[in-house]
């Protein structure tokens, strides 16, 4: 078979499983089939943590927030979060103090109204840099919000391979 043939199919069959992956993550997960034909090269690794957010700016009902993260990946934070009574939308990107960054997106629902209202919700990974380059990861979070201050505490638990 010529050389260049073959290229064209691993860079075919590469595409396939890349595509594979990302649409497991979004049906749920991705079966141990695709997981265990990449276990060689990349690593599950389970992931905790808490995320310390302030009030940079709002405008409308986009807030943009900052602040420090705790737990397995300790370092920076920033967010941009999409607010409804109903459902809260946004993209987290976690700086670790280890460097590279690591970008989630998030959907969250209030489980409580108020002042200090309750959420929780899911996450999904979507870039990273550095080591991270290659993340894949889903997860759940709780959290609360102060709809004065909108100061925002999240706890967040996930499973991240790269």
């Amino acid at each position: 078979m010529k050389w260049h043939i073959l290229r064209r199919r691993r860079s075919i069959t590469g595409v396939a499983v890349v595509v594979a992956l990302v649409l497991g993550l979004m049906s749920g997960g991705v079966s141990a089939a695709d997981h265990s034909a990449h276990a060689a090269k990349r690593r599950a690794h389970r992931l905790s943590g808490t995320a310390y957010f302030h009030l940079v700016r709002k405008s409308g009902s986009v807030l943009y927030e900052s602040g420090s993260a705790t737990g397995t990946l300790p370092g920076r934070v920033s967010a941009r979060f999409v607010t409804s009574l109903a459902k809260v939308t946004g993209s987290v990107t976690f700086y670790p103090n280890s460097g590279g960054s690591l970008t989630v997106t998030a959907v969250g629902y209030p489980r409580s109204a108020g002042t200090i209202a309750r959420f929780g919700g899911n996450l999904a990974v979507r870039s990273g840099t550095g080591r991270y380059a290659r993340a894949l990861g889903s997860g759940t979070f709780t959290g609360t919000a102060n709809r004065r201050t909108w100061a925002i505490t999240v706890r967040a638990n996930a499973t991240l391979t790269y």
